[in-house]
């Protein structure tokens, strides 16, 4: 089975982007991939527990929390973002922290890494 990194790393609010990569994780489920999915810099705002992106017409949060769960879908998210732009993440996520220190090695764990 091959792992693939999802990375998005665009801000999160008025794009596509967070979404997108949601999206195009779960596209992946009936392949032979392992989909993981890694939030950096302003991206790390979809955690927010007040992050609607329905009210723009996008993909409702409580299925990309449906889908991550069903699925166990890995999330992470780099700490140093999270903690710069004051993330508070919402109860429905269960997010593993990376430090910026730990990427390079990190990323070097998957088959594909895929920047959104």
């Amino acid at each position: 089975m091959k792992k693939v990194l999802f990375v998005s790393y665009k801000p999160a609010m008025g794009t596509i982007w967070v979404n997108e990569t949601f999206r195009t994780t779960f596209g992946m489920y009936g392949e032979d991939i392992e989909p993981a999915i890694l939030l950096m810099e302003d991206s790390v705002v979809a955690l927010n527990e007040n992050y609607s992106p329905e009210k723009m017409g996008l993909l409702p949060i409580k299925t990309v929390h449906r889908f991550i769960k069903r699925y166990e879908t890995e999330v992470y998210a780099v700490k140093e973002d999270m903690e710069e732009r004051k993330v508070k993440v919402g109860e429905d996520w269960d997010v593993k922290e990376i430090s910026k220190e730990e990427l390079p090695d990190f990323v070097h764990e998957f088959d594909f890494v895929i920047f959104m």
